[in-house]
This record gives structure tokens, C-alpha cells and sequence, in this order.
């Protein structure tokens, strides 16, 4: 199941304009779209450098949405990759890569039980900020919000919404005959919160506009006792970002320290799950060398 995760890449969403808390400045909606992007696109390139310990728990609902049983741990290695000069004729994204350390504590296991988390399938995902880059914006419709806060700081408000409706690709886990793995492009509304003073982004929140039908594979519809799809009720996601430094050089970057997700999926065999996800250990791996003239 597609998650939002995220590691270095989606830290930038620059804006060029200050507001201030008494007396906020008209802001050109496009002027800031631009200057994000290019923000976006700058940090992308820098961020490749980075590698973080991203930690899941998911912990399945009861009804009343409270702990039911116990939560599953995953930790995972994630770097970003980025290519800015990919000339398919799909517009370029920034993609998470994972590396699954241990589950439960202990080293991943193939027939772990319970093992369809998007942690365990899924080794690369979008990055969300991707919608903020040039090739990528047309597809959304964005509007300015009310100033909002985020941990008491005044932060400019953007809203958004994907222009197309929900599409669903489903699709069976090889060698996990319970696992059904889906991504569900479209349909989602979101908010982002950005810092006035720095213009880096403070929070993302993302949700559904609406329900989604979610069929069942072929195989899987066949099966006695199964459902011949689920339906997507709700499918919350909070992202907050907060400064890192570096030494050697010495640099301070806004990155993403945790992220909260909150899924309703009727029919499925864990209906409410939520995942909070904690993003720690960054490192900054640079290069370097020098030219030795002959003589």
C-alpha cells in the first residue's frame, strides 16, 4: 500500500514573500509557485547526499479508532534519488529509496507475519514535494489560505488540490499469496504551512476528497470468502519538518522529523491502521577533491 514517506527531499518549499503577524502582504500566487519550485529543485540536488533512519509503527484500530493489539516496528535506511535531467516523457519526480533494516527488532524475515506493510514492499516512493517543481504544478489547482501557525510560529497557508480523480492500480505481492499491493493516484486534497521568515515548509498535510473503490485482483476476487473490493474511507497524512545541523561544513537544513497517517479501508483485513513514522540519524555524505599540477 502506497504511504507518504519521505526523507531528505521533502524538506524545501521556499516562498519569496514575508508575512508579517500584524499586517500580512498581498502575496502573488504565481510569483511564490515559481520560487518554490526553484527551491525545490535546488534542494532535490543537495539532498542527495543525505541518508536518515526512518521508523514505522503501525498500530491496527478498534472501531472507536483505539490500539487494537500491537504495533508492528520497521526500520528502514532511506536516501533520495533525483534526476533532473530525465527526458521520458513523464515529468520528473523525486523518489525516496529504502533499505529495510529490521522488523520488530529483529532482521526482515519473508514470511514474517503480517509482512504487507508499505515499509516491507515498497522500496522506492514519490516524494510529495514533487508537485511544487515547474513540470509538475499544472496538475494541481493552488490557493492561498489564512495565515496559520504551526508550534506558535505565524507560517504562510497554501492549499492544493490534484486536478484529476482517483485512479487505482491493484496488484497482488509476489510470494505473499495475503498482501495486496495498491497506489491510489488522484482524489487528494492538502495544505502546506511555510515558514515566513526562511520560507521552508513547517508542515504538509494531505487527505482524501471523497471515497475510493479499491477492486480485487482476478485471483484474489476468486477466493472464497473474500471481498470483491474494498473501499477507501479515509486516508489522513501529516508531515512536520523541523531544522537539522550539520558540521564540516557547518549547515542547517530543514528536514522531516515524523509523519502521522490515518487509514480506514472497509473490506480490507486491517481496516484501521495508523502509522507514525519518525525520521532521525540524518548524515551528509560529501565529496570532494583537488587538481595536483604536474611538475
Amino acid at each position: 500500500m502506497r504511504a507518504i514517506a519521505v526523507c531528505g527531499g521533502l524538506a524545501l518549499g521556499w516562498l519569496g514573500t514575508v508575512l508579517s503577524a500584524q499586517a500580512p502582504a498581498r502575496l502573488d500566487l504565481d510569483s511564490l509557485l515559481q520560487s518554490a519550485g526553484e527551491k525545490v529543485e535546488e534542494y532535490f540536488a543537495r539532498a542527495q547526499s543525505l541518508v536518515c533512519l526512518e521508523t514505522v509503527r503501525l498500530q491496527p484500530l478498534s472501531s472507536g479508532l483505539g490500539a487494537d493489539g500491537f504495533p508492528r516496528t520497521v526500520e528502514s535506511e532511506l536516501r533520495l534519488s533525483w534526476d533532473p535531467f530525465n527526458h521520458s516523457e513523464e515529468a520528473p519526480e523525486a523518489r525516496t529509496l529504502r533499505h529495510v533494516l529490521r522488523v520488530n527488532g529483529h532482521l526482515p524475515r519473508k514470511n514474517d507475519y503480517q509482512a504487507c506493510t508499505s515499509p516491507e514492499q515498497q522500496d522506492s516512493e514519490t516524494q510529495p514535494l514533487s508537485m511544487l517543481l515547474a513540470e509538475q504544478r499544472a496538475q494541481y489547482v493552488f490557493s492561498l489560505g489564512k495565515a496559520g501557525k504551526v508550534d506558535g510560529r505565524i507560517a504562510i497557508v497554501v492549499d492544493y488540490e490534484l486536478r484529476r480523480p482517483p485512479r487505482v492500480a491493484v496488484s497482488e505481492v509476489e510470494g505473499q499469496e495475503d498482501c495486496i499491493s495498491f497506489d491510489v493516484d488522484g482524489g487528494f486534497r492538502g495544505r502546506i504551512w511555510l515558514n515566513p521568515d526562511s520560507h521552508e515548509v513547517m508542515r504538509m498535510d494531505q487527505s482524501l476528497m471523497g471515497l475510493v473503490d479499491i477492486p480485487m485482483p482476478r485471483n484474489v476476487a476468486r477466493r472464497v470468502g473474500v471481498a470483491t473490493n474494498w473501499v477507501m474511507e479515509r486516508w489522513d497524512t501529516s508531515i512536520r519538518f523541523k531544522p537539522v545541523r550539520f558540521q564540516d561544513p557547518d549547515e542547517t537544513l530543514m528536514l522531516p522529523v515524523s509523519s502521522t497517517q490515518l487509514r480506514i479501508t472497509r473490506g480490507a483485513g486491517t481496516p484501521r491502521l495508523r502509522t507514525i513514522t519518525e525520521y532521525s540519524g540524518y548524515k551528509r555524505f560529501l565529496t570532494g577533491g583537488r587538481v595536483v599540477p604536474q611538475g
